[in-house]
Formats: C-alpha cells, sequence, structure tokens
C-alpha cells in the first residue's frame, strides 16, 4: 500500500527561481502552490548550494514556510533548529588558495558563510563580476590569517570558461580526495565542501528523522549538485529547462516546482 508523500526537496536556482521576474525570485505561481502544500500539513525544503540564510529571505519575501538543506548538505535547518554545519578549514582554505594561484585572474572564489559580506580571493575577479550585489571588503588571505569561531560550509568557485573549469575541477578533486567533496551548480562554478557531505546525504538523514520512507519524498532540481538528491529517491525530477547532460540522469522530467507540487497532491488525493 503507497504511502502519501510529505516532504519536497527543491533546489532553488534555476528550479525554483526559475521563471521569476527576475534571476532571484520565484513565480506567484510557485508561491501559491508552496503555501497550498504546507497548508495541507506538508513540509517544503529548500535544497541548496547557497548559505541558509537566504531561507528567512524566502520567508518573508514570499510569505512561504520551509526549512533549508544549505551548502548542498554541510548545514540544515530544520524546524528552525540546526541539525548541523560543517565547515571548510583554513588549512584547507590555503591549499585552495595554492591550487588556484597559477590560474591568474581566470578564477577566483569566495567563502560562503551566513553574513552579507562576501569574503573573496581577489577584490576584482569574477565572483564580484558575475555575483555582484553583495559588499567585498574582506579578502580571503585576510579572514584566515586570524582565528575564527565560524569558517565557512562551502566554497564556491568561478571560473573564466569552461576548459578551466574541468581543468580545475579535476585538480582538486585529485588533490581532495577524501578530504572535500568536488561538485557544481553550474557551466562557470565548481563548488567544495566537508566530506561526507551531499544532497542526498542530508535527504535520507532528514527523512530520518522525520520517520519518513524515501518513497513520502520528492525532489526537483537541474544541475550537477542536484543529481545525487534526485537519484536517490523513487520521485526525483528534474527540470525541463535543465541542460540535456543532466537530464539523461534523472528518469523524471517536470516543467517547474508549482506542477510538481500540483503532482505530489494528486498523488496524495488518488
Amino acid at each position: 500500500m503507497k504511502k502519501p508523500i510529505r516532504v519536497i526537496f527543491s533546489d532553488l536556482d534555476g528550479t525554483l527561481f526559475y521563471g521569476g521576474p527576475t534571476k532571484c525570485t520565484m513565480t506567484k505561481e510557485n508561491e501559491n502552490a508552496i503555501q497550498r502544500w504546507t497548508a495541507a500539513g506538508n513540509r517544503f525544503i529548500i535544497a541548496t548550494g547557497r548559505p541558509s540564510s537566504i531561507r528567512d529571505e524566502l520567508m518573508e519575501r514570499h510569505q512561504i514556510e520551509c526549512d533549508i538543506l544549505a551548502c548542498n548538505g554541510a548545514k540544515v535547518i530544520l524546524d528552525n533548529q540546526v541539525l548541523w554545519s560543517k565547515e571548510v578549514g583554513p588549512e584547507q582554505i590555503r591549499e585552495i588558495m595554492n591550487l588556484c594561484e597559477p590560474y591568474g585572474d581566470k578564477v577566483d572564489f569566495a567563502l560562503d558563510m551566513d553574513w552579507t559580506e562576501w569574503v573573496v580571493l581577489r577584490r576584482h575577479g569574477f565572483v564580484e563580476e558575475n555575483y555582484g550585489g553583495a559588499i567585498f571588503n574582506t579578502t580571503v588571505e585576510q579572514y584566515i590569517s586570524v582565528p575564527r569561531e565560524m569558517y565557512p560550509n562551502k566554497i564556491f568557485m568561478v571560473c573564466a570558461d569552461m576548459e578551466i573549469k574541468m581543468r580545475l575541477m579535476s585538480e582538486l578533486s585529485e588533490h581532495f580526495e577524501g578530504r572535500l567533496e568536488v561538485t557544481s551548480s553550474g557551466q562557470d562554478n565548481i563548488e567544495l565542501g566537508c566530506p561526507g557531505v551531499g544532497k542526498d546525504i542530508a535527504v535520507k538523514e532528514i527523512l530520518n528523522l522525520l520517520n519518513l520512507d524515501e518513497s513520502q519524498a520528492a525532489a526537483i532540481g537541474d544541475e550537477v549538485n542536484d543529481l545525487s538528491m534526485l537519484q536517490c529517491i523513487p520521485f526525483g525530477f528534474v527540470m525541463s529547462s535543465a541542460r540535456e547532460e543532466i537530464k539523461q540522469q534523472v528518469p523524471r522530467e517536470i516543467g517547474s516546482v508549482h506542477q510538481l507540487i500540483d503532482w505530489c497532491l494528486e498523488y496524495n488525493n488518488n
């Protein structure tokens, strides 16, 4: 006998934010659908590479209730409680700096943390050019030169072109094998996080804490860092707008978050 779906995990950029009036907002259809989904007693969980601070912004701007699986699973907030927060330490950050040095201004990276100021390797690199809107006052060198109580949950790296990205991604994977997870959430970026961290690992742990079966969850995403999540449960959906090489690895395809919510509600009703 089938059990109802009780939780939806949704990627943010290119998924929940796809089709909105601007790059970082969701459509009214998605907003209304999330409200209907949670009003029915279900959970909606953001599963993103972004820091967890985006949750409060979404809840205030769109009047929705949600939990968050942030930084590709390195930090999880459920029922307003931080379940875990896994950080990349200063020694590893220094190693990343050394590996990026030969690439000069073709590569830049930022420390992903819950604050409004971005800590970047280069003051005027690709992060600032392509992901502007935050404050860039502190460099990575300055940040790690002083002992801290908080270190980043993830390193967000931006590359000049695909050739550089693939070469650097291979170097990072080999250098940090078993020590850092290396993935990507877009054609121009690389993301590094703690070992044993991933959207799939976080999804399974959350379901275990909620006493739910894997068949009681659905997930939606559009990029490489979403694949493990979409493949670890029966109802993983890839966005129709995703790149073809991503869609080929996920059997279910759908056009939007609100369409997935409608599908889940109909599944439960039937």
